[in-house]
């Protein structure tokens, strides 16, 4: 298949960022403080906060991946947007009155009030190793998908700079304003994108939507998943329900990325409205791309010819590690029906591999493919003899079904396993209409940027309000530049520090793109950094809010030892080398990794605290804790400190 992107599209990707940048010019004037460049001024009403954590949840990655995964299992897909939900009462009822009744900057400021110093440092050091490695990833994935969409043949790293130059700027000028309300166009572009793609499946089809039901239920893929329990089984409900549910609690409640939207409201009541339309935009949004992927299971089953030939060619995986050519081979075995001694079809040289890097099949390479033995035929694993037998004499075209292995009981072609995650930019390139790939496109680089932007202002936000104002880092060169005293220094000294930080994280975060770029599954990567350091932040916030046992010291061993026990637990099924140590016959799925990292950190650090630290009393933990006092709310009678700097922030025993 060869992209038909046309100068029109390129053309409407360009001017869609131009016109991000546009906005950050727009709002750059306005910035004043550092208040208003991370929060707004605390202004921002519930709408678009609302659309705008709706856009940062869905990355490039989960654009295109969610309908490659529905492809996959169908509307199992659509157990995500219900654990959304089932965060609701938690995040509405219990941390949003807390954090927005603290008048929070940052959220690790919570584990200062809750904990200590020394926790609220630990935690934020933890987001922003986290945050930096999952930008990289971010930014990394639309340019792979513009790669497959474009068909260029071209380095990876002018892309990576291009996007990471475009997002920083933008995010450089124009702060917070300037993230929220290019959230909200790329949250339009996302949706008006997945109902182009529905209503061009739609006209490719003779039955519309009927005949995507029609093969949905004939492949099995209308099944909520798998209700028997399994530990190995990705699609089991329970497992793939308390994963969702567990991962978007940490990410509603300890990552600052969410958090700084709450925060940015203009009351406790416009934070809880927003996440209330987050919860309902997520559920439209998530049944659109479940229905996508439905729509892309109907056209490439139905259009076989449309699928890239590597997709399904030697996908048998007893042979697919080798090739029966016979200069090469040197290991015979014994037929089992004719009893004949024969070569051995698993020695050899490598078959044709998935990745792009290697030569792919098409019309121009068929014959020297079939005459190197390299692509088998999919019933009884021997080399194609001849090039004819893949190619259409009446039309010219290559014959992808002659490639493809089909299941007995439905007929489906069977595609590799990395395959759906490739089938949108693929479609986007190769079906649709001159100006409507391009919306595509622009719909995938808008579902990454609004996480790009999001990413380099929350982390600039903490480098400043957790490590400049509250110990002082940076704060004597900030004097010398601005010919002040340090105690003289506000918060729009301070905007001179955050802007050019704004800088050197998008390009710590391009150069880390462009490093995972170089590495193989870049996407699982993503997912151990989530899967390692989200479920003990989780597990300290969790301890914070609806314990009064747990200590400072506590969530430290949580912090240290809760990390290492998720990434060994991750490690043990992603590395070989690690295998040995895990003690059971069974080996868990990935999707186990974030359950069973929450509950041993929540665990540890609950027990822990009979023994390390001082709980604190109860007066002290007032608006703190759930069902301890008002949330949000201190004692009233606590003696107001007052700080000689205005900027400096309150230890773990003072409060506001």
């Amino acid at each position: 298949m060869f992209a038909v992107v046309s100068a029109v599209d390129y053309g409407i990707l360009l001017g869609y960022l131009a016109l991000m940048v546009l906005l950050g010019l727009y709002f750059a004037g306005k910035q004043t403080s550092t208040d208003e460049y991370f929060l707004g001024s605390r202004s921002f009403s519930w709408m678009p906060l609302g659309v705008s954590l709706l856009a940062t949840l869905l990355s490039a990655l989960s654009y295109t991946g969610f309908p490659g995964q529905a492809y996959q299992v169908g509307l199992a897909i659509l157990l995500m947007p219900l654990a959304v939900w089932l965060t609701f009462p938690i995040i509405a009822g219990v941390v949003l009155p807390i954090y927005r009744g603290l008048s929070l900057s940052s959220v690790y400021e919570y584990l200062e009030y809750r904990f200590d110093s020394r926790v609220r440092v630990v935690a934020s050091l933890l987001f922003i190793a986290w945050r930096m490695l999952w930008l990289g990833g971010v930014i990394f994935a639309p340019c792979k998908l513009l790669l497959i969409a474009t068909g260029w043949n071209i380095p990876d790293w002018p892309l990576l700079v291009t996007l990471g130059i475009v997002t920083t700027i933008y995010t450089f000028l124009g702060g917070m304003k300037a993230v929220i309300w290019t959230d909200v166009i790329q949250a339009v572009v996302m949706f008006i994108g997945t109902l182009v793609i529905i209503v061009s499946v739609w006209m490719t089809l003779d039955g519309g939507t009927q005949e995507v039901m029609k093969t949905a239920a004939k492949m099995g893929r209308l099944s909520l998943g798998e209700f028997q329990f399994s530990w190995t089984n990705r699609w089991c409900v329970w497992g793939f329900l308390l994963h969702y549910f567990l991962a978007m609690l940490s990410f509603y409640i300890a990552d600052q990325i969410t958090a700084q939207r709450f925060l940015s409201s203009r009351s406790t009541e416009h934070s809880q409205r927003s996440f209330l339309l987050n919860c309902f935009g997520v559920s439209l949004l998530m049944c659109l791309l479940t229905y996508v992927g439905l729509c892309l299971l109907t056209f490439y089953q139905t259009h076989p010819r449309a699928m890239r030939p590597e997709w399904v060619a030697n996908l048998d995986t007893i042979t697919q590690q080798s090739i029966t050519r016979e200069e090469t081979r040197t290991a015979r075995r014994t037929n089992r029906v004719t009893g004949e001694e024969e070569l051995d079809p698993t020695s050899g040289t490598p078959l044709l591999p998935f990745r792009r890097s290697e030569k792919s099949i098409a019309l121009d390479t068929i014959d020297e493919l079939v005459s190197e033995q390299r692509i088998l035929m999919p019933n009884d694993k021997r080399p194609f003899a001849s090039a004819d037998e893949l190619v259409d004499s009446s039309t010219g075209e290559l014959m992808v079904e002659q490639l493809a292995m089909r299941k007995p009981s439905t007929g489906e072609i069977i595609v590799h396993r990395q395959a759906p995650e490739e089938m949108l930019p693929q479609y986007v390139s190769d079906q649709l209409a001159m100006g409507a790939a391009g919306l595509i496109l622009a719909a995938i680089l808008a579902a990454s940027m609004s996480s790009i932007d999001s990413g380099l202002n929350s982390i600039c936000s903490l480098l400043v309000l957790d490590f400049h104002r509250r110990y002082g880092i940076g704060r004597s060169w900030l004097a010398r530049r601005l010919q002040k005293e340090e105690a003289d220094l506000n918060e729009a000294d301070e905007l001179l520090l955050a802007q050019p930080l704004t800088l050197v994280i998008g390009v710590g975060a391009t150069l880390a793109a462009i490093v995972l770029s170089q590495m193989n599954e870049v996407f699982s990567i993503m997912i151990a950094v989530v899967n390692t350091l989200g479920a003990p932040l989780l597990a300290v916030f969790l301890l914070g809010m609806f314990t009064r046992r747990a200590t400072g010291t506590s969530m430290l061993l949580v912090m240290t030892v809760g990390t290492l026990f998720t990434l060994w637990l991750m490690g043990v099924n992603q590395w070989p080398w690690l295998a040995w140590t895990w003690p059971f016959a069974t080996r868990l799925d990935d999707i186990w990794t974030v359950t069973f990292g929450t509950i041993f950190s929540l665990l540890l650090g609950y027990l822990s605290s009979f023994v390390v630290g001082q709980t604190k009393s109860k007066t002290d933990l007032r608006g703190l804790v759930f069902r301890v006092g008002t949330p949000g709310v201190r004692a009233v009678d606590e003696e107001m400190i007052v700080l000689e700097n205005p900027l400096a922030e309150p230890s773990g025993d003072r409060w506001k």
